[in-house]
């Protein structure tokens, strides 16, 4: 077998060229949810170092146990650094390697950025299936970075948008975002009233990055009836008061947060409806009455990668793309 001798390493550049779908990832890693909900696969919570200058180190790791879930591990290693668009660096990098589940032989390495982008934009997809209006059209975008544009291009190809707002402390990237908007065919403004932006979305992403300045700006009281937000910032930007009126207030896993309680705090800080786990365990888990709300915050889950992870191997190995290392 071409594993048994090589290991394929995937570029950034590569993992685009496979041209795989917002919804081909969420649907691989619904599938990977159920099946670690089952006892299928198993994610470890992610160990992270956390510096004061905003610099971040962390690890995850996933195991695939029985089909159907990926019978691989994926282990992941990422690094943030604030200071390197100043060097012309990105602000996160890193890489996955996934090893095979019946050699224990490593077998891949790819780019990570491409795949953390995507996966995090396909899991807010997923629960959003569950929690956000199927007729949505208004999605708002607090925080117009690197998940912002990853969002808008899963969320465009999932429901029948129409209008993007987005708001931004860099007017220069809020602008991008509804330039990126006004191309794939959606009318598009730029905010600069946060209680704008989020009123009157149907969905709300937010992606702030963190600072030592960041005070939270937005408050749950603001989303309207039948809204659906994706806190995909921890919901660092949000003041924490108001979020019990929130029908569904969701979390990615509840054993990881308790993991993190000593260095990091999500907003909202519970109590949760459920977690990831839990909902693909009872597929009737979701929004019943078209006025409730729902928020769904999370850290990033080990399993999304591993689903995400296998999808782009496999779909390597058919094409061929790729560089083959000996080992």
């Amino acid at each position: 077998m071409e594993h048994e001798t090589y290991i394929r390493y995937l570029s950034r550049a590569d993992i685009e060229k496979l041209s795989l779908s917002g919804n081909e990832l969420a649907v691989s890693i619904a599938r990977t949810l159920s099946a670690e909900a089952k006892g299928q696969a198993q994610n470890f919570p992610k160990t992270s170092k956390i510096f004061s200058d905003g610099r971040l180190f962390q690890s995850l790791m996933a195991v695939g146990l029985e089909a159907p879930a990926p019978l691989f591990a994926a282990t992941k290693i990422i690094g943030l650094s604030p200071g390197n668009p100043a060097r012309g660096l990105p602000i996160i990098g890193g890489l996955i390697v996934l090893t095979s589940g019946e050699t224990g032989m490593p077998i891949a390495i790819m780019d990570a950025t491409w795949i953390t982008e995507m996966r995090t934009a396909a899991l807010s997809l997923v629960v959003a299936k569950r929690f956000a209006r199927a007729d949505s059209r208004k999605i708002a975008f607090i925080g117009c970075g690197a998940q912002a544009r990853a969002h808008l291009r899963v969320f465009a190809e999932a429901f029948p948008l129409s209008r993007v707002t987005a708001l931004s402390r860099s007017r220069s990237s809020a602008e991008a975002l509804a330039s990126k908007a006004q191309q794939i065919g959606l009318q598009a403004e730029v905010a600069d009233d946060p209680r704008h932006a989020v009123v009157g979305a149907d969905i709300v992403i937010t992606s702030v990055p963190d600072g030592p300045d960041l005070k939270p700006f937005l408050r749950a009281e603001w989303l309207s009836p039948g809204a659906f937000a994706s806190l995909v910032d921890l919901g660092r930007c949000w003041q924490p008061d108001g979020f019990e009126s929130i029908e569904h207030r969701l979390v990615d896993d509840r054993a990881q947060v308790e993991a993190s309680r000593g260095y990091r705090k999500l907003t909202p800080d519970g109590p949760y409806t459920a977690d990831l786990r839990e909902l693909m365990a009872n597929p009737g888990l979701r929004r019943r009455a078209e006025n409730e709300r729902a928020v769904f915050t999370f850290q990033g889950v080990a399993v999304a990668d591993l689903a995400v992870g296998a999808l782009v191997f496999e779909a390597a190995q058919k094409t061929g793309i790729g560089v083959l290392l000996p080992r």
